[in-house]
């Protein structure tokens, strides 16, 4: 059974779209560092810059991103509300920001002040985001609502893992003098709970309710939709435990257990992929697109990820983090924000003007949606071909990449300019009306 929503505790517009605006910049930013530093930014995945391109995308895109749906969804899907969600939203968006911002600078610049700052900034944006939904989730959710309610739980535990090991990371970095930690493996770690973890549970779970709604699919199947996101977690700890492990005979458990969240997220894709060829209206919208190329993507990376690495390849951790974070998880967040925004700024429209209210087809004309479509994946396939020509590539991937992310925040603003403007339109109306 999938959850009709429920608008009774709808937030405001400008508490999601804060976050929806803010998160194509921050991808232009990464991007256009990646145009600035050109192929010694792809020289390998430990790079000040490479470092620093990575937690701009992760954390300024695709965590703010992700936080943003959180809030829209939880009273929307879930029917549960969030304690103080306004001051919640503001203070967590400023301390993600500058966070995320002091962590770029603290990579690039390699100062353990910075980490220190960017430390402070992103422990109380994001334990302050946890606090908020743990107790907005403690209430009697929606029925309807269980397996996408059960994804976000999981992924806010997988949000608090992947806290846990930044945080030693980042304290290592900060105080390099009193923690002395195994680097390659806690980064590791950190970046299987941060990406497969906290984005992909919570990717997993929207598409659960946003697939079949927007798209015009079947549900997803309830076997899959049951325990599904559950199983995925005990995968994501037990292959903590073996990456814990150093005897050699022990490294098939390690495999056993990467493997098999290989074959999970794999079932997920295929599964995704067959439900939008089926979808009700046989014309591929942008939107489908995006999420074609997505789950497309996102098989791509998980056949990488089992291929061996052979010793001083570079160009093999590069490409599996462009399929996942630009390929898979950017790509899905584009068609999403394609569906959400204009879904959410008709609804407030129909409240603030009624029958006024543009079709909500028509509040991100259609073909500019397809052209961003199309710099996008050039750009994806600009960047992973960048991994292994990186002189050549490099600089045109970026450019092309913070073009698509610009082109993305253009049509957003320009939503949010005709939100505003039909309003005080609608607003004038009402106060020169006769009484």
């Amino acid at each position: 059974m999938q959850r009709a929503l429920s608008f009774d505790q709808n937030p405001p517009l400008a508490l999601p779209m804060r976050y929806f605006l803010s998160a194509p910049l921050f991808a232009a930013l990464a991007a256009a560092l990646l145009l600035w530093q050109g192929d010694a930014a792809l020289a390998s995945r430990w790079t000040p810059a490479t470092l620093a391109i990575t937690h701009l995308l992760t954390l300024g895109c695709l965590s703010m991103t992700m936080v943003g749906a959180l809030l829209q969804m939880l009273p929307v899907v879930a029917g549960v509300g969030l304690p103080h969600a306004r001051p919640v939203a503001v203070v967590v968006h400023v301390a993600l920001c500058a966070g995320t911002l002091l962590l770029a600078c603290a990579f690039w610049l390699e100062a353990p002040a910075l980490f220190q700052l960017a430390l402070a900034a992103l422990l109380t944006a994001l334990c302050l985001l946890l606090v908020a939904c743990t107790i907005g989730l403690w209430q009697q959710h929606a029925s309807g609502a269980t397996a996408t309610v059960a994804a976000i739980r999981l992924s806010l535990a997988a949000l608090a893992i992947t806290i846990v090991l930044g945080g030693l990371l980042a304290g290592a970095l900060a105080f390099p003098e009193l923690l002395s930690l195994p680097l390659p493996v806690l980064t590791d770690v950190h970046a299987m709970w941060g990406l497969f973890g906290w984005v992909g549970l919570l990717v997993v779970g929207v598409a659960f309710q946003v697939v079949p709604m927007f798209q015009v699919t079947e549900p997803y199947p309830q076997w899959l939709t049951r325990s599904f996101t559950t199983i995925l977690f005990l995968l994501l700890l037990a292959s903590s435990i073996g990456a814990s492990l150093q005897q050699p005979q022990d490294r098939w458990f390690h495999a056993a257990t990467q493997s098999a969240i290989v074959a999970g997220y794999g079932l997920f894709a295929a599964i995704t992929l067959a439900l939008l060829a089926r979808r009700k209206r046989p014309k591929a919208d942008p939107t489908t697109l995006f999420w074609r190329t997505a789950m497309a993507s996102l098989l791509a990376a998980l056949l990488l990820w089992l291929l061996p690495v052979a010793a001083g390849d570079a160009a093999h951790p590069l490409a599996l983090g462009v399929l996942f974070i630009a390929g898979f998880a950017l790509t899905t967040i584009n068609g999403m924000l394609y569906k959400i925004v204009p879904f959410l700024t008709w609804y407030h429209l129909q409240e603030a003007i009624g029958r006024g209210a543009p079709n909500v087809n028509k509040i991100i004309p259609e073909r500019h949606a397809r052209l961003q479509f199309a710099l996008h994946l050039a750009a994806l396939l600009l960047l992973l071909a960048a991994c292994y020509w990186p002189q050549q590539l490099a600089r045109p991937a970026g450019a092309a990449m913070c073009a698509s992310c610009l082109f993305l925040w253009i049509n957003l603003l320009q939503v949010m300019r005709m939100y505003r403007r039909l309003q005080r339109q609608a607003q004038t109306g009402k106060q020169l009306a006769p009484a």
